[in-house]
C-alpha cells in the first residue's frame, strides 16, 4: 500500500545524488521513521539501498550533520539529533514564550516547589533580607517529536514570598510565569540577563537526558516590574545545542561580552 513516503529507490535523479539522498533521509527524520536518538542505518546499508558509492552516502550524512539533523557519536555511530531551538535576545518574553513563538509545543513538569532560604546572591537581587524565605519553583520544560518528551531546559524561579503567595504553583503547569504575573497585576516591565557556558552536574544531566559534564547554557535573569521592583530571579539551564540569536539596531538590544570564571551548574 502506498503511504506517500519515498523509498530509497525512488529518490530524485535530477539533482546531485548526495542531495537527493539527503532529502529522503531528512523526510524520514521529519515524519518519525527515524526518531530522535535512533541510530541511522549503517552506511553500507544505505549504499545498497540507494545504489551509490560510499563517498556519496558520506556526503549526504555530512550535510545532514551540518544542518543539525544528525550527530556522530565517536565509537558508537550516527544518530538522529535532538532538535535545537533558537533563543532570541530581543523583546521582553519569558523562556516559554520564546519557545512557543517558534511553534514548539511545550510540556511543563513542576519538579519541586516551596518556601526556601535562597542563595545569598538571589536574596540580594530580589531585595529581601538575607535569611528570609522566598518561593522557589523548579520546572522541566520539554517538547515532543514522535515519542518520549525531549527536555529543553531546566528552570528554577525565585519569587519574593508575597508575590509567590499570589501566583501559586499549580498555574505554572499551564502558563508562563510572565503571563501569570501580568494576570495578578504585576507585569514585567524590564529584565537583565547574563548567559554563560557551564557543564551539567550528574543530577542536572539526568533530568535533561544528557551525559554528566555535557555543555549547557546557564541563563540568569532578573525580571522587574513597575519602578524597577524585583519580581522573579530565574536560573535556567538550556541544552547545549541551543542557538542564541540577536537582532541589532541603533536603538535596540545592548549586548555586552565579559569573561567570567566558569560556573558548574545551577540549583
Amino acid at each position: 500500500m502506498d503511504d506517500g513516503r519515498r523509498t530509497g529507490r525512488e529518490y530524485e535523479t535530477r539533482v546531485p545524488k548526495y542531495l537527493a539522498i539527503y532529502r529522503v533521509l531528512a523526510d524520514r527524520i521529519a515524519d518519525g521513521r527515524y526518531p530522535v536518538d535512533a541510530p541511522l542505518p549503517a552506511q553500507r546499508e544505505l549504499v545498497e539501498e540507494f545504489d551509490v558509492s560510499l563517498m556519496t552516502v558520506r556526503q549526504a550524512i555530512r550535510a545532514l550533520e551540518s544542518d543539525g539533523l544528525l550527530e556522530t557519536r565517536h565509537g558508537v555511530g550516527t544518530f538522529v539529533r535532538r532538535p535545537a531551538f533558537s533563543y532570541g535576545l530581543t523583546g521582553l518574553r519569558s523562556l516559554s514564550q520564546d519557545l512557543v513563538e517558534q511553534g514548539i509545543e511545550l510540556e511543563t513538569e513542576v519538579l519541586d516547589s516551596g518556601l526556601v532560604v535562597p542563595p545569598a546572591d538571589v536574596s540580594a537581587r530580589l531585595g529581601v533580607p538575607e535569611g528570609d524565605r522566598v518561593l522557589a519553583v523548579e520546572r522541566l520544560r520539554s517538547t515532543r517529536t514522535t515519542g518520549a518528551p525531549v527536555p529543553l531546559l531546566l528552570q528554577t524561579s525565585y519569587l519574593p514570598a508575597e508575590i509567590g503567595s499570589r501566583t501559586g504553583v499549580e498555574p505554572l503547569r499551564r502558563q508562563s510565569l510572565y503571563r501569570l504575573l501580568a494576570d495578578i497585576g504585576t507585569p514585567v516591565r524590564q529584565a537583565s540577563e547574563t548567559i554563560q557556558a557551564v557543564a551539567l552536574t550528574s543530577q542536572q544531566a539526568a533530568r535533561l537526558h544528557r551525559e554528566p559534564g555535557s555543555p549547557a547554557l546557564l541563563s540568569c535573569r532578573l525580571s522587574r516590574g513597575e519602578n524597577g521592583a524585583p519580581l522573579v530571579d530565574d536560573r535556567a539551564l538550556l541544552v547545549g545545542d541551543t542557538v542564541i540569536t540577536a537582532e541589532r539596531a541603533a536603538a535596540g538590544t545592548n549586548l555586552a561580552y565579559e569573561h567570567v570564571p566558569a560556573v558548574r551548574g545551577a540549583r
